[in-house]
């Protein structure tokens, strides 16, 4: 019998059409499939969004509607020993030009753990293509219901960037460790990792060239990457205190004569604090990378902030939950590319005027709703109002550095997401 390829006959639309016959078969209601007194575990979800700009483009042809926005992801767990948890997550996303990659693994770890101190301490270990501990939401930033809205903070949580996949896993082993003491939890993990070089725009990022048309092409090594993350809570969560850091650096091995060989540091602190009460939460997360380069081409360095910069990252946000299905999202979100920089004359005047200011810095007002109108399905809208480019994606806008291109737009997405 000849198999059915439904890329060939639907065309883009396969996952669209894939991911609601998903919806319509799994019956309301379904927490999980579970086997062996829940030893076996198989979760899931998928999501359709709809994205529109009234400039500039995000996620596809945003100015007609895009809906090229969609994610889904099948997660099986097995618990062989009762300190031993086997997992892994095949996952499709498509967001347009700036990340569509067909079915990836996203992650596949064992975690091993063991208690001490009736149960009051807990160590353990983590290895594989493990998730990547960072701030409040990276490690579970991939289902829309683990998420304060649509689109995450850009200052922080890159996704139009195309660097949402370098930032979710990579190869590598952790080490983590949890404390409870009375309304007082602690915790500290550490993890080193190789990084996925070779996805979205991860190596213009390492480079500092975003031009898709210049890229550099070439093969990158050098240590392992490391990240470290601790936190406090209070009262089961309703104060969460966290500290995090990503420590990268990569060597660059050119394969043409463009661009010479190189070396790039990356440092990325962040620091985060979080209020739940009953009905409304308090956030705010705050950042900044600190970037060091050398060698990849002369030219480039006549400009001080390539060579060395520090940008600012940083999001205040509240929500309120009108009933325990329907809340209300509002957050300011601010990108500087360079701190020292804020409206980015001075970085444009280095290159010459060929790159606007507002490539260099982006001010995101959000005001967003989520209605979790049953139990398998949530409804989320975020309407956004943008000051600066300097996390859109040049995939997706090629004329970026026009002039004549608008420094503000707003940008309305919703999606749809069903999971199990």
């Amino acid at each position: 019998m000849r198999s059915v390829n439904f890329d060939v006959i639907f065309g883009k639309a396969a996952p669209m059409i894939l991911c609601s016959l998903l919806t319509l078969l799994m019956p309301t209601g379904v927490a999980a499939l579970e086997w062996l007194d829940g030893k076996v575990q198989v979760h899931g979800f998928a999501g359709q969004g709809a994205t529109y700009t009234d400039h500039n483009q995000v996620f596809g042809s945003s100015h007609d509607v895009s809906l090229d926005f969609r994610e889904m992801g099948l997660t099986t767990s097995v618990k062989p020993l009762p300190n031993l948890l086997i997992s892994a997550q095949g996952l499709y996303r498509d967001a347009g030009g700036s990340d569509t990659q067909g079915v990836r693994l996203d992650f596949a770890q064992a975690d091993y753990s063991h208690a001490f101190l009736d149960s009051a301490l807990v160590i353990g270990v983590r290895g594989g293509r493990v998730k990547l501990p960072f701030g409040l939401y990276n490690d579970t930033r991939d289902v829309l219901w683990t998420r304060p809205t649509v689109l995450l903070p850009q200052s922080i949580y890159f996704d139009t960037l195309a660097l949402r996949q370098g930032m979710l896993s990579g190869d590598g082993g952790a080490l983590y460790g949890r404390y409870t003491h009375g309304e007082h939890r602690y915790g500290l993990e550490f993890l080193t990792f190789e990084t996925q070089d070779n996805t979205g725009g991860v190596a213009a990022f390492w480079t500092g060239i975003p031009s898709v048309k210049t890229a550099a092409q070439g093969n990158f090594g050098g240590r392992p990457a490391f990240i470290g993350r601790t936190f406090y809570e209070w009262m089961g969560g309703r104060v969460k205190l966290l500290f995090s850091i990503v420590d990268i650096e990569r060597d660059f091995h050119s394969s043409n004569a463009i661009y010479q060989n190189g070396n790039t540091k990356i440092t990325f602190p962040l620091f985060s604090a979080q209020y739940n009460a009953e009905k409304w939460s308090l956030t705010a997360e705050y950042g900044w990378i600190d970037s060091q380069r050398s060698g990849y081409s002369p030219s480039l360095q006549n400009f001080p902030t390539w060579k060395q910069n520090t940008s600012e990252n940083f999001y205040m946000q509240g929500e309120y939950r009108f009933t325990p299905d329907f809340s209300a999202v509002l957050r300011y979100d601010v990108l500087h590319l360079n701190r020292e920089d804020r409206d980015g004359r001075e970085m444009s005047q280095m290159t010459g005027g060929m790159v606007a200011p507002h490539r260099f810095y982006a001010r995101d007002l959000t005001a967003g709703v989520r209605w979790e109108f049953a139990r398998n399905f949530l409804l989320a809208v975020d309407y956004h109002y943008v000051n600066g480019t300097a996390w859109l994606n040049e995939k997706d806008n090629p004329t970026l550095n026009n002039p004549g291109t608008s420094s503000h737009f707003s940008l309305f997405t919703t999606m749809l997401s069903f999971r199990f």
